[in-house]
């Protein structure tokens, strides 16, 4: 079943991550509606973050953070099938979230 993705990138830890073009109607419909327009920003924040962290509560979960004026943009990834990682959701934010550091810039 081929989806219609928005991107497939590489990030510093080696991983791919996809986006689906339905995953990112959800997120900006419904969960993050700031991200809005903010596609390219998110593909860039995964190929060159300044900081990944994996989740406290998931360590399959990964959070890449890039500056984003004030604030910071979150991008957070999980584990599909096939050890394919996407992206669950990504929004903006003042603080980095604790958890175990995976890479930094």
């Amino acid at each position: 079943m081929a989806r219609r993705l928005v991107f497939n990138v590489r990030t510093p830890l080696g991983d791919r991550v996809s986006l689906s073009r339905d995953r990112w109607r959800q997120i900006i419909r419904y969960k993050h509606p700031a991200m809005a327009g903010h596609a390219k920003a998110v593909r860039a924040c995964l190929e060159s973050p300044s900081v990944v962290r994996a989740s406290a509560k998931d360590p399959n979960t990964h959070l890449y953070y890039a500056p984003a004026g004030a604030n910071h943009l979150c991008v957070v990834t999980g584990l599909g099938e096939g050890s394919q990682h996407f992206v669950v959701t990504a929004y903006f934010t003042k603080n980095i979230k604790e958890g175990t550091e995976l890479w930094k810039k």
